[in-house]
């Protein structure tokens, strides 16, 4: 007798039939409630909150609780732009896909030992002023956690930016990247700042001189005079975070 006779083919019919209407909905269901735990458990994992989340991608706030809730189905443009907000690949909110460990960043680093921080398409001058129209979102650096907290910067308040120009040399260079802690809106002790002064974006020194209120900005590139504000200019300067670290090439 030939092998082959004793092989069964069997055929599965194909369905041509639509799904049940019932199972369908029941299932959307469940897969809307997946993406918005996933959704929440990246929230959290980035320390933001839901207004945190919804004003960096520019959703209303209710709009993005909804989703977290699985009420509402999200688009793929929200779906987008809160994968950005996040600083995490859009399939990561995709709910066929298996959730990772809440303890793993889609890099393989554990979140509890560091934290990612998000590198901004922005430049900031030290020399004659940057204007930035956008702040895309163009990497991620790693930090020690523990690190962060000693320097007292919270992971959602951490960016980081190039500075272009050389009024800060040799200390910081051209191209190189810096650690601004965003929650600083204050001049509460001297030191390296990136402030917005006349629709430009600057990285310098700000010194408080106590004797008139006002401060001083001033680079470290002594072919850079330092700038004198009065107390009542001193009080319109906006400043958009401290410099608490900074990295480049030798």
């Amino acid at each position: 007798m030939c092998a082959f006779a004793q092989i069964k083919v069997i055929v599965t019919p194909q369905i041509n039939t639509p799904p049940d209407d019932d199972h369908v909905k029941t299932r959307v269901g469940e897969l809307a409630l997946a993406q918005g735990a996933r959704l929440r458990d990246l929230r959290k994992q980035k320390g933001l909150t839901i207004d945190d989340l919804a004003q960096r991608s520019g959703l209303h706030f209710n709009t993005v609780g909804r989703i977290e809730r699985g009420v509402s189905d999200a688009s793929l443009e929200q779906l987008y732009v809160m994968s950005l907000a996040l600083g995490v690949d859009p399939s990561e909110l995709n709910p066929f896909q298996p959730a990772q460990p809440p303890n793993q960043l889609s890099s393989g680093l554990d979140d509890e030992v560091f934290v990612l921080v998000e590198l901004l398409d922005v430049r900031v001058s030290a020399g004659n002023g940057a204007v930035n129209t956008s702040q895309e979102h163009m990497g991620r650096f790693a930090f020690s956690r523990s690190w962060m907290a000693r320097k007292g910067v919270k992971p959602a308040h951490a960016r980081i930016v190039h500075a272009r120009g050389d009024s800060m040399a040799d200390k910081i260079n051209n191209g190189d990247i810096l650690l601004v802690d965003t929650a600083t809106k204050s001049l509460d002790q001297d030191g390296v700042y990136v402030i917005q002064l006349d629709g430009h974006d600057y990285v310098k020194v700000l010194q408080r001189d106590f004797s008139t209120g006002g401060l001083q900005i001033i680079s470290y590139n002594p072919a850079y005079k330092p700038q004198v504000l009065s107390a009542e200019q001193a009080a319109e300067l906006h400043i958009s975070g401290r410099v608490v670290w900074h990295g480049g090439e030798i």
